[in-house]
Order: C-alpha cells, then structure tokens, then sequence
C-alpha cells in the first residue's frame, strides 16, 4: 500500500475523513439552507391549516356496529339470489330472465311467434320498406307489444353493432321453468327418447349459434350453458343461429358438474365429447342422456369429465389435422344420437 493510498480512498492529508463521510460508524448529515427564491416563506410550523381539514369528519364512526346491522350491509342482488350463494344442485339464477335486443326480420318474427320470450317493446327504422314488415307489426299489435319508431343510429346502440335491417324488439328470457325444476319433474314417458345438450365453457357466439342450430334441428329439447366464462346468448349467436336461439331454451346454470349429478340422479345418461374416447359409433347410446361438449380450446374440464358415465370420439380419418371444431362434433354426435335413438323408438 503506497503512501497517497489513504489520500485516494477519501481520507485527508492528516488521515482525517472529509465532512460527510463515515466516520466511526455514524454518519454527518449535511444541512441544506433555504432555496433563495423561498426566503421570504414562512415555515411550515407556522403554516396556517388547510380549508379542507376543517370539512373532515372527525368523529367516531362505529364501523363494526353498523356492519354488523342487515340494514348496512351492502349485498349485491342478481333476482332474488345473493351474491355468494350457489343454489343447490347446480340451480341457476334469476339472471335467466335477462333483458336482450334482438335484431333483424327473421329473429323478430320468431321471437314473437312461441318462444320463451316475453317480448316488451319493438323499434322500426323511420321510413323503412320491407316486404315483411306488414306481418311484423301485426304480430307485434296482437302480443300488444310497445312500437316505436326510432332513427339508424339510436337503433345501432340497441343492437349494440349488431345487424338488424332496421327493426329491433326488447324481449325478456322468461323459461317457464328452471332447469332443475324441469328435471325434476320429468315422468318416465317424458324422458322417453329426452337429449340435453350441456355446454362446458363454449366462448365462440359463433360456435354456440352453431351448436343451438344443430341441437333443435336434431330433436335436442334444451341447451345448457354456465353462468360465468361462457358466451351468452347475444345478437350474434341468434345470427348464428339462424333464429334457433330463440326457439330452444337456453338455461343458465351455476355449476355443470352439480347439474350433471342431478340430471344422474333423475333417470339421465351422461356422456362426455372427448379425443380419448371411444369412437361413437362403437357406443351404446342409452335415453334419456345429455351430451356434454367442451370448450374450444381445453375441452371438459376434470370435474365435469369426471361426472360422466362414458366418454366418446367423432371417428376420424388418420390423416385427419387435429380434431374437429366444438360445434361439428357436436353436431355429429347429436346426428349419431339421434340415429341410434330412433333405432330403439317402437
């Protein structure tokens, strides 16, 4: 170590530190002045308060007492179920009665005919021309529902971006019954033959259009979706469709895997579109049963694989690409469904 070594690490010609430096362990803060331009300010001690302090509340709020009384609590109501209770045996909410527009000629002449639709009101483009809108607004007169007559782009709000043709009408899903409730009272003759479409997570619009078009086409009574992460019955799935939407009931349902147990428990086959089962033609296919289709992406998830009785493939070439689309499997399982239903009818 050279002479200058103590120099060259911060230390003086004496070995003393410079000023802020560590020196024994403790630490020299540095005093700053005032800035100049602020001289003339007083400090902040004798700083007079805020206005604003004086508007707070200051007193004792009692948080725990008032949280504690039912008149205080804040709970989110959807109907007439709170937020957090899951109904038993996979019952779905009130939200099935959700208000939705319903755009174009074909979709509005089939929500007004019989559908569990409860049509409120009907909007007509000012001015508009069409061979159908005669029929339409008769329709709409005998139901007395509301009609009114509204300009393009108040009606491009309502349908939300959605094609319309100029016309549009308010409808309520009002299902005569829930999906439990019909399940559960079901006689033996009723579910002679009975296909339930379950739908595990299906987020396309497209894909669910496709798959209620394919279900009431092939003698499926109902489709069931869950409430949450999955697509809901929206102008582009009625599009898709083809108008189906509004002829077969769509129910929502909180939790698939509880209401496949319960359609189990009353008399229902379940079975399961997966790539590890067997190919469908190689089943025996009992009724009443439900087709389980999973979402585009995952499939079923393993709760709900679980609670099927079988699992079962749309059977493929070996030189097929990877597996068929959620609404085409779906589609030929049904066909191969009804096929095989038919079969068995006397």
């Amino acid at each position: 170590m050279g002479p200058d070594s103590q120099t060259d690490r911060g230390f003086g010609v004496s070995g003393q530190r410079r000023q802020g430096r560590r020196q024994g362990g403790e630490k020299v803060k540095k005093k700053f002045g005032r800035r100049p331009d602020r001289s003339n300010r007083p400090d902040r001690s004798e700083r007079p308060p805020h206005p604003a302090k004086a508007k707070l509340f200051n007193k004792d709020r009692h948080f725990d007492k008032k949280r504690q009384h039912e008149k205080f609590r804040h709970e989110r109501l959807r109907g007439d179920a709170r937020r957090g209770d899951a109904p038993a045996d996979g019952e779905e909410r009130v939200a099935n009665a959700e208000t939705r527009w319903i755009g174009g000629f074909d979709a509005v002449a089939k929500a007004l005919t019989k559908t569990p639709y409860d049509c409120r009101e009907m909007w007509i483009e000012h001015e508009l021309t069409h061979p159908n809108i005669g029929m339409c607004i008769k329709m709409a007169k005998d139901l007395d529902v509301q009609i009114r007559y509204m300009s393009r782009p108040e009606l491009d709000r309502a349908v939300k971006g959605g094609k319309h043709g100029g016309i549009a009408i308010r409808a309520a899903y009002d299902p005569a019954a829930t999906f439990s409730e019909w399940v559960q009272s079901l006689d033996d003759a009723r579910k002679k033959g009975l296909v339930v479409v379950v739908l595990d997570q299906i987020q396309d619009p497209h894909n669910l259009g496709a798959i209620t078009r394919s279900a009431l086409q092939l003698h499926a009574r109902c489709v069931v979706i869950p409430e949450r992460r999955s697509a809901p019955v929206t102008q582009a799935v009625i599009q898709a469709s083809a108008g189906a939407a509004l002829k077969i009931p769509v129910h929502r349902v909180v939790n698939i895997a509880q209401t496949l147990d319960l359609c189990k428990k009353n008399g229902f086959w379940v079975y399961g579109a997966d790539a590890s089962g067997k190919d469908a033609w190689d089943c025996v296919i009992n009724t009443p049963c439900v087709l389980v289709i999973g979402s585009e992406g995952y499939g079923m998830r393993p709760l709900v694989r679980a609670s099927c009785d079988e699992l079962m493939r749309v059977p493929q070439s070996e030189h097929g690409v990877g597996s068929l689309n959620a609404s085409c499997a779906a589609t030929a399982l049904l066909y191969e469904i009804a096929r095989q239903n038919r079969k068995t009818q006397p």
